[in-house]
């Protein structure tokens, strides 16, 4: 059977089988068609032979892995990019039995594809180092089965890794620059060893996000689902969990809270999601706020504490702080409470980066003892990263310092 008719049967067997390995077998046929360095593996022997327990990819060369391949103790370097492509994950799978410990099946400072495999009953799956060259990691429906330690990813444009799952795996860690990881539709499953499902190492700088959505991770006795290393290094709102299953009963995220800026946890299970949410108050304040002038407006005065739920704000004396870096509409309500001069008309308003939200604008009279009941003004607004929300007030009457004794601010 020569290379085409090889390439056909393999797209009419995948007819019934997901949209993946029916993608397969056209780019099989694709390239048996247009190109010549295409092998399909049913064993060792389809590999270039092993030079002192190395078996050296032939670059720019695609390998269709056709069956259960069993390695014998060697081990995969590429020298050059490289396709490795199975039928499917259930069909077709790489092994080597005997290889030891802490060695990696696959080592490569190339981008490599993988593609409707499995990779199994090894030790350690895989060390990556693109930094020699830019280097694209995309896998796509590639499974890591009974294997304590995936390995180590040390810089890469990008890591994509689609429709998979770690089957009693766990390890996977991140070195080194990594422009962009986005793991979506898959399955991870940790052996409840101690360590991490997977890890951003003390000196990972992830330079656009890293990103995890529509998967599960299960994270069981001694594992850490999630682990963020102190030092390293993402951006305001970088990590991003959008609709994820944690389950399992042990830790699912270590090293960084939901209220961090580099969090952007939505819509999921098992971890507490994300908000961007600021309160601040202040209640019997004595620090009077200055007037000089009838009719014009001052910033409150007076020490005021951030709400425990404050996240994405920094909160200052009557000055939230937004340091999301996802610009939104939100609603800003304050009560506050004031005391002046009798039957003083005071004026009081909500102010974006110091301008008056005049759509916010409420007036209040104090009593003959010069005190007036809560009032409460709101506004919706858009807020940018580093715009800022205050709140002022006005004496329309007299000049007469007004002193607001409670406060309290909220920001959703």
């Amino acid at each position: 059977m020569n290379l085409i008719q090889r390439a056909e049967q393999v797209q009419n067997e995948t007819k019934p089988r997901a949209n993946t390995a029916k993608r397969v077998g056209s780019i099989l046929l694709d390239l048996a068609n247009n190109y010549k360095n295409i092998v399909i593996v049913n064993d060792k022997n389809n590999l270039p032979p092993s030079v002192d327990g190395i078996i050296y990819l032939s670059p720019n060369v695609t390998y269709i892995i056709a069956s259960h391949v069993d390695l014998e103790g060697d081990r995969i370097v590429t020298s050059g990019v490289n396709n490795i492509l199975g039928k499917s994950s259930e069909t077709s799978s790489l092994t080597s039995t005997g290889l030891g410990v802490g060695v990696p099946l696959i080592t490569s400072q190339w981008t490599l594809v993988l593609e409707s495999i499995t990779i199994k009953d090894v030790d350690t799956a895989i060390d990556i180092d693109g930094n020699f060259r830019l280097v694209a990691l995309d896998w796509e429906n590639v499974n890591f089965n009974n294997i304590p330690n995936i390995g180590l990813i040390n810089t890469c444009d990008n890591f994509i890794y689609d429709t998979g799952a770690f089957l009693g795996a766990q390890g996977l860690r991140f070195t080194g620059s990594i422009g962009t990881v986005a793991i979506n539709n898959s399955l991870t499953r940790g052996i409840g060893a101690l360590g991490d499902i997977i890890k951003l190492e003390e000196n990972c700088v992830i330079t656009r996000r890293f990103r995890i959505i529509y998967s599960s991770i299960i994270a069981f006795s001694n594992t850490i689902g999630l682990s963020i290393h102190p030092n390293a290094t993402l951006p305001v709102q970088g990590l991003i969990l959008d609709t994820c299953n944690f389950a399992g009963g042990s830790t699912y995220i270590s090293g960084i809270s939901f209220q961090d800026n580099e969090a952007l946890f939505v819509n999921n299970v098992g971890i507490t999601n994300s908000r961007e949410v600021s309160q601040y108050y202040m209640n019997g304040n004595v620090t009077a706020t200055t007037v000089s002038e009838i009719g014009a407006t001052y910033k409150v005065a007076g020490t005021t504490t951030s709400g425990t739920f404050t996240s994405k704000f920094t909160n200052t004396d009557n000055r939230a702080t937004y340091t999301g870096n996802v610009s939104k509409i939100f609603k800003v309500v304050a009560t506050l409470s004031v005391e002046s001069g009798n039957n003083n008309i005071i004026g009081v308003y909500i102010a974006k980066n110091g301008t008056l939200l005049t759509d916010s604008e409420v007036y209040i009279t104090t009593n003959a003892g010069g005190r007036a009941e809560a009032c409460t003004v709101q506004s919706l607004v858009v807020l940018e990263i580093n715009d800022y929300i205050e709140i002022f007030v006005e004496n329309d009457s007299a000049v007469t310092d007004i002193t607001v004794t409670d406060l309290n601010v909220i920001i959703d």
